[in-house]
């Protein structure tokens, strides 16, 4: 607390604490650059403002570390990060897709298992599903062996990082994981066409645990930055050969799977390696997992991917006659999609076929089989994966 004089006259000058004031006839002012004191109306703050702590209260003053660690309105690049999304099915031991845009790597048949597991046993504080991966063998990995779990993303998901150009921006990947070995791990990220790819690694204790992983921007390679075309791959090393694993921590023109060295999955027969929670974002923070509701989640999902259980088309018409059916998707795809059509049912009616496909919608085909009313019945999916 300062004592000033009581009374001054304007001009007066006072000293206290190392700072000379003046009274210019209605309030007390510093001479000079103005000291360590700001005034209560006015003033001009000369140097950084350094906080103590993050807010506490409403409208409380936020440290710059606080508002850097807030997750961003899509700021994820990745889609169904928490594995919330299922149409392809529950578990399987094949090589493609598994939950929503993930892929498990496999070029040796049924050495894995994956399944969607919920158990709140087996997953992170506020994840109530990770996708699960169990070894089903103790397989010694050939060069070009390829275990790993991946996602391909979209070009236009990922144009401002600016991959390729000298304005290439760094990212951070997020996830959490659970391993019932101990070890180093890996995986990278690479371009779609798989000739620039950067390895990365982290340590992982039993049980699950948070990781962060920094990656610097790409000057060089050649990166696709727009349209609906794939650009970037995110890979989790299962444990591949040594021709899919290079040095760790640098870009390169490969296309690899993880880092030489790190551990392998595959190698021992039960091994468990769990994710949830997978976030890739623009900058060099990690922020908190973008939080979707289901029907967000599923209608990124279904760009990609869509299915109709049942599909069922009828009319009237002559002999040999030609019904179509069309329908508007549930979401419009990235591509006009492949579909793929189920074991169909008939009444009267036979030849229930695709007649075309667009971005938004689905259009069949059948044939009555005797003059009158006639009906078919079938299902559907309908895929534009990368």
């Amino acid at each position: 607390m300062i004592d000033f004089p009581v009374s001054p006259t304007v001009g007066q000058q006072f000293t206290a604490g190392g700072i000379t004031w003046i009274w210019d006839g209605s309030k007390w002012t510093t001479s000079g650059s103005g000291g360590p004191y700001l005034q209560l109306a006015g003033g001009t703050l000369t140097g950084p403002l350094i906080l103590a702590a993050d807010p506490v209260v409403p409208l409380g003053a936020s440290t710059k570390q606080y508002i850097d660690s807030q997750p961003i309105v899509g700021s994820n690049r990745i889609i169904n990060g928490d594995f919330l999304c299922n149409q392809y099915g529950g578990s399987g031991t094949v090589n493609g897709f598994t939950a929503d845009r993930w892929r498990l790597g496999m070029n040796q048949a049924g050495k894995m298992n994956w399944q969607v597991a919920n158990s709140a046993a087996a997953t992170p504080l506020g994840f109530p599903r990770c996708m699960s991966i169990t070894s089903l063998s103790a397989y010694t990995a050939l060069a070009a062996d390829s275990f790993c779990f991946f996602q391909s993303i979209e070009a236009n998901m990922v144009n401002d990082f600016a991959w390729g150009t000298s304005g290439a921006q760094p990212v951070t990947l997020s996830f959490w994981i659970n391993v019932s070995i101990a070890g180093t791990y890996s995986g990278t990220i690479a371009n779609f066409a798989n000739t620039r790819s950067y390895p990365f690694t982290f340590t992982a204790p039993v049980g699950w645990s948070k990781q962060i992983v920094t990656i610097p921007g790409d000057t060089g390679g050649t990166w696709v930055n727009s349209g609906n075309g794939g650009s970037v791959y995110v890979t989790f090393d299962l444990g591949s050969g040594a021709n899919l694993r290079g040095t760790a921590n640098q870009w390169q023109n490969a296309g690899l799977n993880g880092a030489t060295g790190t551990a392998s999955i595959v190698a021992t027969n039960g091994a468990v390696y769990q994710l949830s929670g997978i976030k890739l974002e623009i900058g060099s923070i990690a922020t908190p997992f973008n939080r979707e509701s289901i029907s967000k989640s599923l209608s990124d999902c279904q760009r990609y991917y869509q299915t109709i259980t049942s599909w069922l088309m009828g009319g009237y018409g002559a002999a040999g006659a030609t019904l179509y059916s069309d329908t508007m998707l549930a979401t419009g795809m990235r591509v006009a999609p492949t579909v793929v059509l189920g074991t169909a049912s008939y009444s009267n009616a036979s030849g229930l076929v695709l007649n075309n496909s667009f971005v938004d919608s689905v259009a069949l085909r059948m044939i009555i089989t005797a003059a009158g009313t006639g009906w078919g019945q079938v299902s559907l999916t309908m895929s534009s994966e990368m």
